[in-house]
C-alpha cells in the first residue's frame, strides 16, 4: 500500500501532503492532490482585467478545456438593485447584479430577470467596468469532476 498522507515534520518543514489513489506521497509520480509548501497555481488556468466589456473570449490566448470551467470574476457591479415598473406597479428586488454567463471559452457579465409565471427566467448582457477574472481547473458540470479534467 503506497503512503499516501504526510502530516507533520518531513525533516525540513511541517506539512500536509495528499498524493493522488495509488501513489507514494514520499515520491509522487503524479502531481499532489494537496501540498502546503506550495501554491495553487496549477490551479488557475486564465485570468485578466479590462476596463469595461460586454464579454470575453477567455480562451483566445489558452485554449479550451473541454468543459464548462469554474469562473471567479467581479466588477464595480456590487449589491442589490431594486426596480419599479410605475406602469405595471410591479417592483423586483435583484440580490446580485454582478452576475456572469460562462460557457466554454466565453464569461458574459449578465443582468437576471425576475422569474415570469411559469418561474422562467431570462438573462440579458451587460455591460460591466473594472471587470477583473480567473478561469480555474474546477469543472462546472456533473460529470466533468474526474481525474482527467482535473489533473491531465
Amino acid at each position: 500500500m503506497a503512503n499516501r498522507v504526510i502530516l507533520g515534520n518531513d525533516g525540513s518543514n511541517f506539512v500536509l501532503k495528499v498524493s493522488q489513489p495509488g501513489d507514494n506521497v514520499l515520491s509522487p509520480s503524479e502531481p499532489l492532490i494537496f501540498d502546503s509548501t506550495g501554491t495553487r497555481s496549477g490551479m488557475t488556468f486564465a485570468g485578466g482585467n479590462t476596463s469595461t466589456t460586454t464579454g470575453i473570449n477567455w480562451s483566445a490566448t489558452k485554449g479550451n478545456l473541454g468543459y464548462i470551467p469554474l469562473i471567479v470574476s467581479m466588477d464595480d457591479a456590487a449589491g442589490t438593485i431594486e426596480e419599479y415598473d410605475a406602469n405595471d406597479f410591479v417592483e423586483t428586488y435583484h440580490e446580485r447584479v454582478n452576475m456572469t454567463e460562462t460557457t466554454t471559452t466565453h464569461i458574459i457579465p449578465a443582468k437576471f430577470s425576475s422569474p415570469n409565471a411559469n418561474g422562467a427566467v431570462s438573462s440579458n448582457p451587460r455591460t460591466a467596468t473594472n471587470f477583473k477574472f480567473f478561469v480555474l481547473r474546477i469543472p462546472c458540470q456533473y460529470g466533468k469532476m474526474n481525474d482527467a479534467s482535473l489533473w491531465s
